[in-house]
């Protein structure tokens, strides 16, 4: 049975339960580097004809930053490729750049030479129409309930600007990328200052998915509130540092013993966004609920564990905050940042909230 999954960026292999990285490895929670953390439809199954609106959650994370991180659209909408399979879109996205089509149903970024600059649109939203014909012209799978289609629109995270890069016919990698990004020498840049993602739409006739509510930040038994933007109400924000009622704050880690500087915290997902899954049934034929869980990174300090179920597909909520909070420690050092809670469904649904944090000097005696 396949998992629908609503963005995936390109990286390397991530391990499953805890942010305590294998020696060597950077821990995937903390943000270092150019990221795209996650991306959400506002019509997560959409029908054919609908207009989808594409927002992503991206933060550059670097240092050192010789040139701004912008996020790239590629405007090819990529429907139903071969077996779903998200590289099977290069082919079709380098064929269509090169005959000056790389718009697609999305718009028209002009005919670039490789190595040549692209046209692209940039911002963190991006709208597309689902093909019309995306369900009928969908291959039936065996096994798959209800006839379903699918697009998939690529986003790109870039310290620079993005370029064609001519694939070299032999190499039979199905997975090589057709678009790099450059410098403004014409240096290609490394991972560390680009990541390409992407987000999969699946599309109905008549299934229909709603991404997570977040109601609240649960912060030691305290409820932190969030506010969803304008536009695109899967999108939340905790209070900004600079607001009246002040940021998620504490002061700086002064102890060396484990656990000292704990804050249990956690998003607060109703019932209600545990919704019924059509497509899966139990043994005996009745129909299962969505599993929701929520993926955790930070610019400061560290979280324990990458990840935390919050409903299971059978029994539903795993517990209360006591049960689904995270563990945060504060840094030992002074500063601001962020923290983000991404939470998803197995659908493809997914919202966040991100979280100001400000940590004050260890042994202030006040902080706000």
């Amino acid at each position: 049975m396949r998992r629908l999954l609503p963005a995936l960026p390109l990286l390397a292999f991530a391990w499953a339960s805890t942010s305590c990285a294998p020696s060597g490895f950077a821990d995937p929670t903390q943000i270092e580097t150019v990221r795209v953390l996650a991306s959400s439809a506002d019509k997560p199954y959409a029908a054919p004809g609908d207009t989808v609106t594409l927002d992503v959650l991206a933060f550059d994370g670097r240092t050192t930053k010789p040139e701004p991180m912008k996020v790239y659209w590629l405007p090819l909408v990529c429907e139903n490729p071969t077996d779903d399979a998200y590289y099977a879109c290069f082919q079709q996205f380098a064929r269509a750049a090169q005959a000056g089509d790389a718009g697609g149903a999305g718009g028209d970024a002009g005919a670039p030479a490789p190595g040549g600059p692209f046209a692209l649109p940039t911002g963190t939203s991006f709208s597309f129409t689902m093909p019309k014909d995306a369900v009928t012209a969908h291959p039936a799978v065996p096994g798959t309930p209800v006839p379903y289609g699918l697009a998939i629109v690529f986003n790109i995270a870039c310290a620079g600007h993005v370029q064609l890069v001519p694939i070299d016919p032999s190499n039979q990698n199905p997975q090589a990328v057709p678009v790099g990004c450059f410098d403004a020498a014409g240096n290609q840049l490394g991972p560390d200052d680009w990541v390409l993602g992407f987000t999969r739409v699946y599309a109905y006739d008549k299934v229909r998915n709603a991404n997570p509510v977040i109601s609240y930040v649960d912060v030691a038994g305290k409820h932190l509130p969030v506010a969803p933007q304008p536009g695109a109400p899967q999108i939340y924000t905790a209070p900004a540092c600079s607001s009246p009622q002040g940021c998620l704050s504490m002061p700086a880690c002064a102890s060396s013993k484990s656990g000292d500087c704990d804050v249990k915290l956690g998003p607060s997902v109703p019932d209600s966004s545990w919704e019924v899954n059509p497509e899966q049934t139990d043994v005996n034929g009745k129909p299962l609920h969505e599993e929701i869980w929520v993926d955790y990174y930070t610019s400061l300090g560290q979280v324990q564990d990458e990840a935390r179920l919050l409903y299971d597909t059978t029994s539903g909520s795993v517990g209360g905050p006591d049960k689904t909070d995270n563990t945060f420690a504060a840094p030992d050092t002074a500063g601001t940042g962020d923290l983000w809670m991404v939470v998803h469904d197995n659908r493809g649904g997914t919202s966040w909230v991100t979280v100001p944090m400000q940590v004050c000097a260890a042994g202030a005696a006040h902080c706000p």
